[in-house]
């Protein structure tokens, strides 16, 4: 469980970073405070996300990765047996508030 918490923390301290620079980019006229709140909510939600696909003990296996477009918008990334494990990896992700689309890119096979 502490390797699952690590390995949240990590993620969520990456999509900061890559947030911010997706954010910076899209909105140049926002105040960096914004810019840096808005990060912050992208990465929390990446990282609820994450821990939500780690809760689940079909999914927990799987290398799966969520990271953060902005916005609401999250990308699921990774490999899955089958079309149902991967569904259910788009629909854990889908009903975390703050997730306002999920892109499936989850390769099955």
């Amino acid at each position: 469980m502490q390797q699952a918490s690590t390995v949240a923390r990590l993620l969520a301290a990456a999509l900061m970073a890559t947030a911010a620079t997706a954010s910076f980019a899209a909105e140049p006229a926002a105040a960096p405070a914004q810019q840096v709140a808005q990060a912050s909510d992208d990465a929390a939600v990446a990282a609820q996300a994450a821990a939500a696909l780690q809760q689940d003990k079909d999914l927990q296996v799987l290398p799966l990765t969520v990271s953060s477009l902005g916005g609401g918008v999250i990308v699921l990334k990774g490999m899955a047996p089958s079309a149902e494990l991967a569904q259910k990896a788009v629909k854990l992700a889908q009903a975390v508030p703050g997730v306002k689309e999920v892109r499936n890119e989850i390769k099955v096979g």
